[in-house]
């Protein structure tokens, strides 16, 4: 079993070729709750054609079976790196990690579509490469309920995570991010903005923009 949530479990397979593959098998009472949203999720997946994304190669549906057939992507989540390895990313991996983030979510606002689920346990690093997987909580976008600023409150708060592995503190007393990180003032605002602490990004191009102005130097 390569992992399990909420609504399903996620079985390692191979294909009749015999490559190996991930079976996201759907959880019957998720199912016969939210229908919607285990259609939602294949739809989306069948628009999608990139690198960093596992591609939707069937949906199996039968004697009370709903799952889907996804590609496998390898490597380490960056939740494993963080909390089980204890990890330590340097300014220059954050740098190439997040970068290679904000270019698939590009791709992905340029369809439409919201991962909604930006978080290190949905992020795969293999030898410096990053894959982004688990779309269960994606939508279209409505620009109503479903906007493209979730996808970067989701995006700070994993910079954040990416910070915080090599953060010691100076102070027995926990302080918010923002007084306690040692990083610079542009850099701040950046993750204010995505964080909606500060004016909001209106589009990841201002959000790509401003990464690579105050993160790359």
């Amino acid at each position: 079993m390569a992992g399990e949530g909420r609504y399903g479990i996620c079985l390692n397979a191979h294909s009749d070729c015999g490559s190996r593959v991930v079976i996201k098998r759907f959880k019957s009472a998720f199912i016969k709750r939210d229908n919607e949203r285990t259609s939602v999720e294949a739809d989306l997946l069948s628009k999608i054609d990139h690198y960093s994304i596992p591609k939707l190669l069937g949906v199996i549906n039968e004697n009370g079976f709903y799952g889907l057939i996804l590609e496998e992507k390898q490597g380490d989540t960056v939740e494993s790196k963080l909390f089980k390895h204890r990890y330590q990313f340097s300014n220059k991996e954050i740098f190439e990690i997040v970068s290679q983030l904000v270019n698939i979510i590009w791709y992905l606002h340029g369809k439409g579509i919201i991962h909604g689920d930006i978080r290190p346990p949905n992020v795969i690093i293999n030898n410096g490469v990053i894959y982004l997987i688990d779309f269960g909580l994606s939508r279209w976008v409505d620009y109503n309920r479903y906007t493209f600023d979730i996808d970067f409150s989701y995006l700070g708060d994993f910079i954040l995570h990416l910070l915080y592995s090599s953060f010691e503190p100076k102070k027995y007393k926990k302080l918010a991010w923002y007084n306690e990180l040692d990083i610079l003032p542009e850099q701040k605002l950046l993750l204010k903005r995505l964080l909606r602490l500060e004016e909001p990004y209106e589009n990841i191009r201002e959000v790509s923009a401003d990464f690579y102005r105050v993160f790359g130097s």
